[in-house]
This record gives C-alpha cells, structure tokens and sequence, in this order.
C-alpha cells in the first residue's frame, strides 16, 4: 500500500514524476528530500495507523530524460508484535515532451517493506500524459501488496498555480482489484484529494484533504480509509 498525487502525501510516484520533469531539462544533478507527514495515506489509505511518519529520498536526473530515485517512510500497519517498519521504494524510469508540448512518463517502481515475516513486496509498470496543468495515468501490478492479485489503477490530476507561490492539487483515482483480496467487500474503490501547497525555497509545506468511498467495513474494520486533513512539511536539495 502507498500514495500518490498529492505532494508531501502521495508517496514515490509523485517524486519520480518531479524528477521526471527535472530529467527532460538536461545536465546531470542528484537532488534529495527530507520530510514529515501528520499521517502517511497512499491511495487514500492510511499507511500509518492515523499517525506521522518522517519521510526521505533521492533522485538522479541524467539529463536526457532517463531518472532513477529511492524513497522511505516509516509505516505502522497495526500487525502487533510481528510489525513492519518501514516502506522503501525503487523507481527508475524515462520522461520527456512531443513537439507539441505534451509531457509523458513511463517508468517502473518497487515496493519494499521491513520489520515483517510477511510478504509484502510488491512491483509496479506506470505511465501518464500531461497536457499543461492536467495529468492523466496509470499504474499496473501484476501481484499487489500482500500477494491480493492483478491491480490497476487510472488518476486524473490538476494544479492550479496561485499567488505567493501557493498551489492547489486535485486528484481522483480509481483502484481496480481482480478479486476481493485487498478489500473485505469490494474489488473496486475511488480515492481523490484536494492539497494546498506554498513554497519557501527548498521548504515546501501542504495541507490535504484526502478520503476515499471505502466503508469502515470494508477497510479492515478501521477508520484508515474515512477523509481526513494532514499536514506535511518537507525541505529539498
């Protein structure tokens, strides 16, 4: 399980997107990041157990579209004595821009986890087009996490450029299982978020809501899939 589309929320697909567009500029550069969230949600599900987590990674941009990059974050699935840790993602991949201004990204991301007897490793193929402001992609895994089977997932995002260097994010994503694996009730579900950013430099703060149409029923019994509003603070070098 993890995040996307809303910065300082959305987990390594967002950052490989950055670094993405970083990549397309030309030149060498290595960039890190060091943050922390009020509660870690990816996909809109709370990776956390509703607590903070401190988050990190780096990013290699090759100058001719290719990128690679590693990010962390504590995790807290509420396994008990049997915990996992820690969330560790590898991502590389190739973006660049058609002659006619629209962007793409492909690429491939893992998911590792620690601390656990579980198997909870999981890989992901992704892809998206951007037409300005507008982002629309997808992910596909062929065992997702915890081995709950093919899972496919399409997200839709749009920024909004404000005055004082603030931003506003939409996102909408649907989640899509072959079997009811994942969720106690459901092969399906959508998640969406809505972010407020303002930069400071190399510091960049958001405040999200982020919620998804998962009943606590289906959500293990637990409220990590109700709407909620985090915070998240995380400075870049």
């Amino acid at each position: 399980m993890k995040n996307i589309a809303a910065v300082l929320t959305a987990g390594a697909l967002t950052l490989a997107s950055s670094s993405a567009v970083n990549a397309a500029e030309g030149g060498f550069s290595a960039s890190a990041n060091l943050g922390v969230v009020t509660d870690y949600k990816f996909r809109g599900v709370s990776q956390t157990d509703g607590g903070a987590a401190v988050q990190g990674g780096v990013d290699l941009d090759f100058g001719n579209g290719l990128y690679l990059g590693t990010w962390a974050s504590q995790v807290d699935f509420a396994w008990g004595e049997d915990e996992t840790d820690y969330e560790q993602d590898f991502y590389g991949g190739y973006a660049g821009e058609f002659s006619n201004g629209i962007g793409y990204d492909v690429g491939y991301i893992y998911y590792a986890y620690h601390g656990s007897d579980w198997d909870e490793d999981y890989q992901e193929i992704y892809g998206s087009i951007s037409i300005s402001d507008l982002t629309l992609g997808m992910a596909y895994s062929d065992d997702y996490w915890a081995g709950t089977g093919e899972f496919y997932y399409t997200y839709a995002d749009y920024s909004f450029a404000l005055p004082a260097d603030m931003s506003l994010g939409l996102h909408v994503g649907a989640n899509l299982f072959d079997e009811e694996a994942f969720l106690f009730e459901a092969d399906s579900y959508l998640d969406y978020s809505l972010t407020l950013g303002k930069e400071f430099g190399g510091l960049s703060l958001s405040a999200s809501l982020i919620g998804t149409n998962i009943s606590d029923s289906e959500c293990y019994g637990l409220d990590w899939c109700e709407p909620s509003v985090l915070a998240g603070a995380t400075y870049s070098w």
